[in-house]
């Protein structure tokens, strides 16, 4: 008799396990189309309470989340041209020159993957080596998480980023103008 408790206990035990081990993630938070098409890669006030690596860092994580949402919502948009155009000239605005390959490589590859929502992690890492000139050229390294339609998630990857961040002395010694020189795979 006791053996058959504990036969039941093991097995409720090991299902459990089972059933806890094989939860999936979901993208947690919401996605604001209006706001997205708002997105435009405008001056960046860094506050006085972040040292230059946390403002890097954030800076950094914003813009490429933002890059990552306007692509979305183009690929989404294919159809219709006059959105679509829009969409794809305001990504263009977080990359220095008119250069549409990075920006027609992010669209077509999150629309390949049928990609809804993502979510952007730095390797902090890859911002160590930060410093604070003039204007500062450095690559960042992060992972991006892939969601369906329904906020689950079925892929990452990790990705690089090369950076330009040009402080604008004329206004404020704090604003600065961020660009993407190139985002793509990471080296392996």
């Amino acid at each position: 008799m006791k053996i058959k408790y504990i036969f039941q206990f093991i097995l409720l035990n090991l299902l459990l396990f089972f059933v806890a081990c094989n939860k999936d993630k979901y993208y947690e938070g919401e996605k604001d189309p209006k706001k997205i098409k708002g997105y435009k890669n405008e001056n960046y006030y860094a506050s006085g309470e972040m040292d230059s690596l946390q403002a890097i860092s954030h800076i950094t994580a914003q813009k490429l989340q933002e890059v990552y949402d306007l692509a979305i919502l183009a690929a989404e948009n294919k159809s219709n041209k006059d959105i679509d155009t829009l969409l794809l000239s305001q990504l263009q605005g977080y990359f220095p020159q008119e250069d549409t390959i990075f920006v027609s490589r992010i669209v077509n590859g999150l629309d390949s993957l049928k990609v809804k929502f993502v979510k952007i992690e730095l390797d902090k890492k890859s911002l160590e080596n930060f410093n604070a000139l003039h204007d500062s050229i450095g690559t960042v390294k992060y992972k991006i998480q892939f969601y369906d339609k329904n906020k689950k998630f079925f892929t990452s990857q990790d990705k690089k980023a090369n950076y330009i961040l040009k402080k604008n002395p004329e206004k404020f010694k704090s604003e600065f103008k961020f660009y993407f020189s190139s985002i793509g795979n990471a080296e392996k």
